[in-house]
């Protein structure tokens, strides 16, 4: 029953299946749990399985020769990974690391393919997303290549902002869905942890945020919604 509430039309990766193919995605898959740290995939694995998030947060890591992060980017619940490389890749080019414990539903790539390629509609939309994503990294490529390490920052913090905030039911802000920390953020926007720290700060003390012990809470929603948008 787990599986055939969360592999429903309701989501954006599912949405134009057919109940037929519907159903045959809960059949061909199965639900894992994976505790915080543990990794579900690393590069040069086999890429034998796409995965849905039912509960939790992901992290999607690439490192260079040297072991040191080029690439940092999180995945939040009720989304699809990896889906660069779909039609193509062999392999997973990058590693994925439980941020939180997490719960996901796994499907075999192939299989998913095989649906996709049969579905016109679903295909287009999966383009659609891939689009999406797209123009969310080239953002994050353009405001990266400046020297305005502000401008870095702020940039990561809106991707967050963008990704996994979510609305607090009790105080009603918008804060992550996840604990950051101050390491992962100055990996986002390729500062040292140092500068990124005292930009935190800054943000803080202008009420642009709120940030105590890894909790991130996002108090001028509207000021990072722009950054994306401009």
């Amino acid at each position: 029953m787990e599986i055939e509430e969360a592999i429903t039309r309701y989501n954006k990766h599912f949405q134009y299946f057919s109940d037929q193919e519907l159903e045959l995605i809960q059949h061909n898959s199965l639900i894992r749990k994976y505790n915080k740290r543990q990794v579900l995939y690393s590069p040069g694995d086999n890429r034998l399985n796409l995965y849905f998030l039912k509960s939790g947060t992901v992290r999607i890591e690439k490192s260079d020769s040297s072991g040191d992060f080029i690439y940092l980017q999180f995945i939040s619940k009720d989304d699809l990974f990896p889906l660069i490389g779909l039609f193509h890749d062999d392999v997973y080019y990058s590693s994925a690391i439980a941020q939180t414990d997490i719960e996901v539903v796994v499907i075999p790539v192939k299989f998913f393919e095989h649906l996709l390629s049969n579905n016109t509609q679903q295909l287009i939309n999966y383009l659609q997303i891939q689009s999406d994503a797209l123009k969310t990294k080239l953002l994050k490529i353009q405001k990266g290549t400046t020297s305005n390490t502000y401008d870095r920052v702020v940039t990561s913090l809106a991707i967050l902002f963008s990704d996994l905030a979510k609305r607090n039911q009790m105080s009603g802000q918008m804060e992550l869905s996840c604990p950051i920390t101050i390491t992962d953020i100055s990996t986002m926007s390729g500062t040292t942890r140092e500068t990124t720290s005292s930009i935190i700060k800054q943000l803080v003390q202008k009420n642009q945020i709120r940030y105590d012990h890894k909790h991130l809470i996002f108090l001028d929603s509207a000021f990072f919604v722009e950054r994306l948008t401009n």
